[in-house]
């Protein structure tokens, strides 16, 4: 720990400038689908790279689509997430499962299967009664395009090779569908799918290239530098599936569920805000549970007495996986920070942690702390203009 004293820490010139970027997440594999509240991979490296060394474990309790965690594989350390959402992980494992030279050109052959799917007679319905729950909200052109393409994807022989289809599959229907008020043709939506695919195939063969040569191991065994485990953080300790070796984790780097912010981690919106549950369909996931469920608690309880129980089960769970040189490095937002923020200290000291002041130029400091400002929010978020949601802040502890 790069300290000042016992509760201060330093924080390097490269990890305020990525705190404080507002560049959009376009570089690959991040960029392959939009997860929501997702921190910026340049902020994950500098946080990484400033308070870890190759060989150390990344631990994040909240992994959403996997920043933090392909950010440490990258980077030579070693990874694990837990997170409740079954989406969460899917995305998370496809970003970081290699693929051989074999499984790309492979794909890329079966591509050109996709690209002569002729568009069906729009009169037909291509709904299926098992599917009524995933397809609600869902255009119908749509879901014919998804259900044509997955059919395909049945083709492939790899498991690996299909969860990479999926994965552009849900990038071409957020970027179709999610705050959309205009639904894309067959033919646009099929072209998009085509050039998404080449592209991904492309990044992600280089990127686990080069995350392999940082693990100094073949790219087929990369899978071994990371676990990515669908389950609640609450009663992680008692978690079986990271290896003993890898702990105690050195640092702990997350950013879970703002309290009081309303953010959809399981669906998308349609025309306006109809939510549709088909991002699980297309991940070949379940749902079934509502906005409570993936964020600790309902946004509008009082006191979120929920949200902040749940959050101090989870942190007196890691803790367990950590030892006294560990840092936790949290990026968080509150709806009312002038309480929320004090409650959300107090749960972290009740779970055994200490904040550590921030020591670097005064000039970017906010009564002691580094707030930023939340760049790429959605249309229905920028209504509603610079409310306390659209900051974050960030909160360095170790253990008591």
């Amino acid at each position: 720990m790069r300290a000042t004293d016992a509760l201060k820490i330093v924080v390097p010139d490269s990890l305020v400038n990525a705190v404080l970027s507002q560049d959009k997440v376009d570089e690959p594999p991040h960029s392959f689908y939009k997860y929501p509240a997702r921190f910026s991979p340049a902020f994950a490296r500098e946080a990484i790279k400033s308070y870890t060394i190759q060989g150390d474990t990344v631990l994040d309790p909240f992994c959403g689509g996997g920043t933090s965690l392909v950010e440490a594989i990258s980077l030579g350390r070693r990874a694990a997430g837990f997170d409740i959402s079954s989406l969460a992980v899917f995305v998370a494992r496809a970003k970081t499962t290699p693929l051989s030279i074999h499984d790309k050109s492979q794909i890329t052959e079966w591509s050109d299967l996709v690209a002569a799917i002729p568009e069906p007679d729009a009169r037909s319905s291509t709904s299926l009664p098992s599917e009524d729950h995933y397809s609600r909200n869902l255009p119908v052109r749509a879901k014919a395009f998804f259900e044509a393409v997955l059919e395909l994807a049945t083709l492939l022989s790899k498991p690996r090779q299909q969860r990479i289809v999926r994965l552009v599959l849900l990038s071409v229907g957020q970027c179709a569908l999610d705050c959309k008020t205009r639904l894309p043709s067959w033919s646009e939506m099929r072209d998009e799918f085509s050039g998404r695919l080449a592209s991904v195939l492309a990044n992600h063969y280089e990127f686990l290239g080069r995350a392999a040569a940082a693990n100094n191991l073949p790219r087929c065994r990369l899978t071994q530098t990371r676990r990515v485990i669908n389950r609640s953080s609450e009663d992680s300790d008692e978690e079986g599936r990271i290896p003993k070796s890898w702990l105690p984790a050195k640092l702990i780097l997350t950013s879970p569920p703002y309290p009081g912010v309303h953010v959809l981690y399981h669906r998308w919106q349609i025309n306006g805000r109809r939510e549709t549950p088909a991002p699980f369909w297309l991940a070949n996931s379940r749902d079934g549970a509502g906005a409570a469920h993936y964020c600790l608690g309902r946004r509008d309880e009082a006191e979120l007495s929920t949200y902040y129980r749940r959050l101090g089960n989870a942190f007196s769970s890691v803790r367990e996986l950590l030892s006294p040189s560990s840092i936790v490095v949290q990026l968080v937002a509150f709806s009312k920070p002038e309480w929320q923020l004090p409650a959300y200290l107090q749960k972290m000291q009740d779970a055994g942690f200490v904040e550590l002041t921030p020591v670097c130029n005064k000039d970017y400091l906010t009564q002691g702390r580094l707030w930023r400002q939340v760049p790429g929010r959605k249309w229905y978020a920028k209504q509603r203009g610079q409310i306390p949601a659209s900051k974050e802040v960030l909160l360095v502890h170790r253990l008591a």
